[in-house]
């Protein structure tokens, strides 16, 4: 049996990164952990101007959005809280604990604009595998502020803020345009891109990445329009 870890609370000192790039520029401004032993429940209901992820390291929380709506995250298991909303946290875990991180995001691509509306749907969503080497990192208090340390930290996070947005593009109604979504209207393109270079060991994510689209809309489209996956026809 997994011996499980204990999270004592403390805060992540030095934490205020930024990162840019072509798709956004993000701002981190603080990040701690809060142990159950030590503060098992925010008894105020509490709004602020930024978003903030509420990461369950132990056992399982509640989130009460409004006064009215619970919203249960389990252990690696995470929830984005959009800005100006009311919520109360609840461990319900004696020995649980959670990674709390601040931060702000713009987005420069307009697409990515439209589509980040989706942050604020609070679903919670299943750890991933940036999210665990960066909280590796900072709870092993292997962190050091040192320039070097610094930049992984902020690639890290660059990474995970990333991931973020492919699911929330992925999981987006798709726009139409003259009653075709972007992969239809490129199926075409698409599938002759597929057999000029199936041959020379193209994947899945090399066609995405070729045609700006996600991977996982490129495949479930595809399929749906064509009876066979992405990588079927290659």
């Amino acid at each position: 049996m997994t011996e499980k870890k204990h999270f004592k609370s403390h805060n992540i000192n030095k934490f205020n990164l930024t990162f840019s790039n072509s798709l956004m520029e993000c701002r981190v401004f603080w990040a701690r952990v809060v142990s159950s032993e030590n503060e098992s429940l925010f008894t105020q209901y509490t709004k602020h101007t930024f978003y903030e992820i509420e990461y369950a390291l132990e056992g399982k929380i509640d989130l009460i959005i409004g006064k009215n709506d619970k919203l249960r995250v389990n252990e690696n298991d995470f929830v984005i809280i959009p800005p100006d909303t009311y919520h109360q946290i609840i461990d319900n875990d004696s020995e649980g604990a959670r990674f709390i991180m601040a931060f702000e995001v713009q987005f420069k691509d307009e697409r990515l604009s439209r589509a980040s509306e989706r942050l604020g749907e609070l679903t919670p969503r299943s750890a991933t595998e940036d999210m665990r080497e960066l909280l590796d990192i900072l709870l092993e208090k292997r962190y050091r502020d040192t320039p070097v340390r610094k930049r992984m930290i902020t690639s890290l996070l660059e990474s995970f803020f990333l991931e973020i947005v492919e699911v929330m593009i992925a999981d987006a109604p798709v726009a139409e345009e003259n009653g075709y979504n972007e992969v239809e209207a490129r199926l075409g393109d698409i599938l002759a891109y597929i057999h000029q270079h199936g041959g020379v060991g193209i994947s899945v994510s090399d066609i995405a990445r070729k045609f700006n689209i996600s991977e996982r809309h490129l495949s479930r489209t595809v399929l749906s329009l064509t009876g066979k996956s992405p990588k079927e026809h290659i």
